[in-house]
């Protein structure tokens, strides 16, 4: 398959909403970026999915069990030696009383409310059970936007009467679902393959207005406020990132570091938060600057997120030729 330069962009901007989502901005803020930046990923993994590129179920099931739990794994116990060892002791953590079992228990059940150690890591737990159903319901379906509608109204179902978080994410995966399928079919029907500029303003002016209006959304736990409201400023951010990227990629083309930070986007997404540990500590043992400075500022968080960034740089460079098994990759 041809590389899509657009998806790399798209990859490294919804990343760095991830990063920066988790620094301590101020809550409107963070309401904005929380109303889509996953949404995002779930699109893109839509649009790259292929029926005709994986025949086989169970060598698809072998595949992505490599790439997505195999990882999991792996960043669950770095994480938690990290946590157990460090973590803990200091900050939130160190006055919240949390028993060493808990985010073991949180690793099992695969629900990012417990994964107190690493939260972010939801995503591939969460991103496995979306792939699975995909596959299992749509693989002989004609008409996608009748599943689409009928999981529209069983994740709304869900999220109404259910409150009980099941385990791996499913009733986020249920919601998820909708994004998938809609990043599915948008290939399927060729929609963005040039930007638009009217649909990047629209869509901009919707998931403001929808971010304003619903207020906070915890994707993890299954929490949106306003279900259709997050529906609407999740599906607008999509089309506002993508047009974004369109742009970027018609005018910087094939840029290998957009490349390098897409394909490393599970390293930085399990990691990141160790580097935030990193950063503070610098901050206030050796430069003896308070944590205060990084509360609700736009300007600090945003330079607080580029640092972390970078400092994944070396650790994308040490697994990648040292341990690439811990991302389910094999030796060059």
């Amino acid at each position: 398959m041809r590389r899509i330069d657009w998806i790399d962009y798209g990859k490294v901007i919804g990343i760095y909403l991830v990063v920066l989502g988790h620094t301590n901005l101020f809550f409107s803020f963070k309401d904005g970026i929380y109303i889509f930046h996953m949404p995002v990923f779930f699109f893109i993994s839509g649009y790259l999915f292929s029926f005709s590129r994986n025949p086989v179920y169970k060598d698809f099931v072998k595949k992505r069990f490599r790439q997505l739990i195999i990882p999991y794994v792996w960043i669950n116990i770095i994480t938690y030696l990290f946590w157990f060892v460090l973590g803990r002791h200091f900050g939130d953590d160190a006055n919240a009383n949390i028993p060493w079992y808990d985010p073991l228990i949180g690793a099992l059940l695969g629900n990012g409310s417990k994964l107190i150690h690493d939260v972010p890591i939801w995503f591939l737990v969460c991103l496995f059970v979306v792939e699975n159903l995909f596959y299992l319901l749509f693989k002989r379906i004609k008409h996608f936007w009748i599943g689409l509608i009928i999981f529209i109204m069983v994740a709304y179902l869900n999220y109404t009467f259910n409150p009980y978080l099941m385990p791996f994410s499913f009733n986020t995966a249920i919601v998820a679902m909708i994004f998938y399928v809609f990043g599915y079919m948008m290939k399927e029907k060729e929609f963005f393959r040039k930007s638009n500029v009217l649909y990047l303003i629209i869509a901009l002016g919707i998931l403001i207005w929808a971010s304003i209006l619903n207020g906070r959304v915890e994707m993890y736990k299954n929490f949106y406020n306003n279900y259709f409201l997050f529906l609407l400023g999740g599906t607008a951010g999509i089309i506002f990132i993508v047009n974004i990227c369109l742009y970027l990629s018609s005018w910087f083309g094939d840029a290998n570091w957009i490349k390098y930070l897409s394909n490393n986007t599970i390293i930085i997404s399990g990691f990141h938060l160790m580097t935030f540990s990193f950063i503070k500590a610098v901050m206030v043992y050796i430069l003896s600057i308070p944590l205060t400075v990084l509360e609700g500022k736009i300007g600090v968080n945003i330079l607080f997120s580029i640092i972390s960034m970078i400092l994944c740089l070396p650790l994308i460079f040490f697994i990648n030729k040292y341990c690439p098994f811990i991302i389910g990759r094999k030796f060059k």
